[in-house]
């Protein structure tokens, strides 16, 4: 994908629109606060924002382009099941992005999500999707803290449905699909008690985490893909959750 920042034009006019391929520059140098930039996703150029040392894509752009064929609660619904958090911009930022022709003028206020995060949502909607290439009879070293807590082995080749039982609890080797597995847990000395998500089926994406939180950046991107599967969308009955070859290897 191809970048591309630029600094805000002296006296325009704030209610004018630029077009953006005239006005974004390529990338040079360390990313700055408030650089706005232009990012191609699905052959869309999409307007970004660095906040917080982070590049993030306008999602109302995002939602207008490409996902232009879904509705509003179509598109938070999938979001919020995703785990995709929405930074919400500050009125400078909202004036940045009006300028550079991202949101109109009447705009009151604009969501920013990452560039994976934005790969990630389209993705889920248009369908395309290169499987997790991960080694033979792995496995995701997975924990969960609802209720006492638990820890487990998420096993990618028996996540073939939202019921499988691809989940082996580390503590007394029984099965569980990842819905339940958050509420079954062990007690230990050091256990804290939290009250776990239960009005939510899906809640498991948010609670279930990689236990190493410096996983390699393939694994956390290949663990990420793995939860958007077997959701209750139309569009994952589909190519999108098969493996490649290798992973007919895992055993239980």
């Amino acid at each position: 994908m191809e970048s591309a920042p630029n600094q805000l034009p002296s006296g325009r006019d704030p209610s004018s629109s630029p077009n953006p391929k005239q006005d974004l520059q390529p990338y040079s140098g360390s990313l700055k606060p408030n650089q706005v930039s232009e990012t191609v996703l699905y052959g869309v150029p999409i307007v970004s924002l660095v906040i917080d040392g982070q590049e993030r894509l306008c999602l109302a752009q995002i939602s207008n382009t490409l996902l232009k064929s879904y509705s509003y609660n179509e598109i938070h619904n999938r979001r919020v099941a995703l785990g995709i958090t929405c930074v919400q911009c500050t009125p400078v930022q909202l004036e940045i992005l009006r300028r550079a022709g991202a949101m109109p003028i009447s705009s009151r206020r604009c969501g920013m999500i990452t560039k994976r995060e934005a790969e990630r949502l389209c993705k889920s909607f248009l369908g395309a999707h290169n499987p997790p290439k991960l080694p033979e009879n792995f496995a995701f070293d997975v924990t969960h803290e609802c209720a006492w807590g638990s820890r487990g082995s998420f096993i990618p080749a028996r996540y073939n449905s939202s019921r499988a039982k691809c989940i082996k609890c580390a503590y007394c080797s029984m099965y569980f699909s990842p819905n339940k597995f958050i509420f079954h847990s062990h007690r230990a000395p050091e256990s804290k008690y939290t009250q776990p998500d239960a009005a939510n089926f899906n809640s498991w994406r948010r609670h279930l985490k990689l236990t190493d939180k410096g996983s390699s950046d393939d694994v956390m991107h290949a663990w990420e893909d793995v939860k958007i599967m077997n959701h209750n969308y139309a569009a994952f009955h589909s190519p999108f959750i098969s493996f490649p070859p290798h992973f007919a290897g895992v055993r239980p």
